[in-house]
């Protein structure tokens, strides 16, 4: 019981902190439809700060706890349970995908001048090449 518990609480985690990661990222986008001065692109600085550190504790947590959690119950109750995961895995993915378009579009806004372009693809590449913001 103790492991389907530790199962159902890594998957509740690992839909509910992307899912908090789409509410800020469709905020900015709802408030931001371009980087038109200093201010929005700080907002976007802040925006991806955050994503970033989300990224790094689903990583951490989240792919290792189904990772082990999801061998645990499949070993546990076989055929059952491997059903189970790959539905719930199945699940996480498209949500995946869908967050990821979300992101792209969050980098694919217009920009006022060409120093505020050259700043916001910067952060932009950050975001996705590096673990952690350097700006």
């Amino acid at each position: 019981m103790i492991i389907e518990v530790f199962v159902v609480a890594i998957y509740v985690g690992a839909i509910l902190v992307p899912w908090w990661s789409l509410l800020q990222l469709n905020r900015f986008l709802a408030e931001t439809s371009a980087i038109a001065d200093v201010a929005c692109l700080d907002r976007f600085k802040a925006v991806v700060r955050v994503q970033m550190f989300l990224a790094l504790v689903y990583m951490a947590v989240f792919n290792v706890g189904v990772v082990f959690g999801s061998l645990a119950l499949v070993s546990r109750h076989g055929m059952q349970g491997l059903v189970i995961m790959l539905l719930l895995n199945t699940v996480l993915f498209f949500f995946g995908r869908y967050h990821k378009r979300v992101e792209v579009k969050t980098c694919s806004l217009e920009c006022a001048s060409l120093d505020l372009a050259k700043e916001y693809q910067s952060v932009g590449k950050t975001w996705v090449k590096k673990a952690l913001p350097d700006f």
